[in-house]
């Protein structure tokens, strides 16, 4: 039970401690106090989730044309008899 309670209370640190620095980066950008910027964290999380997923789509977008450019390569070197183009 000891472990159950350690984790919860290190993910309620870790969360309270997460939406501080949020909070404390918009204060730092919009002007505002930390205790009004604390309104905008949900906000700023969710841009932030936006953000990552748009560059994990990015990242995959190109490990894919990667993928498909050098199994090209290989079908041809295997197929034509010869170097790759």
């Amino acid at each position: 039970m000891g472990v159950l309670k350690s984790c919860v209370i290190l993910a309620a640190g870790a969360a309270i401690g997460g939406a501080l620095v949020i909070a404390h980066r918009v204060s730092e950008e919009s002007g505002k106090g930390i205790t009004e910027s604390f309104a905008d964290v949900p906000a700023e999380v969710r841009r932030m989730v936006a953000d990552i997923q748009a560059r994990v789509d990015q990242a995959a977008a190109g490990a894919r044309d990667a993928y498909e450019h050098k199994q090209a390569e290989m079908d041809a070197f295997l197929h034509g008899g010869g170097a790759a183009e």
